[in-house]
């Protein structure tokens, strides 16, 4: 399964091939940890774009 990200301020998206295993780390964007999405909402996005 796919994972998506997206950032809360800008609302850019990525879709992460291999995520980190660290102990809290993630993908940043914005100076903050991007917030993992449903890929429906993913879908929802896009289609309006």
């Amino acid at each position: 399964m796919d994972k998506i990200v997206r950032c809360e301020k800008c609302g850019a998206m990525v879709k992460v091939l291999i995520d980190c295993t660290c102990q809290n780390c993630g993908i940043k964007c914005c100076g903050e940890t991007m917030k993992e999405i449903p890929q429906e909402e993913a879908d929802k996005y896009l289609e309006n774009k």
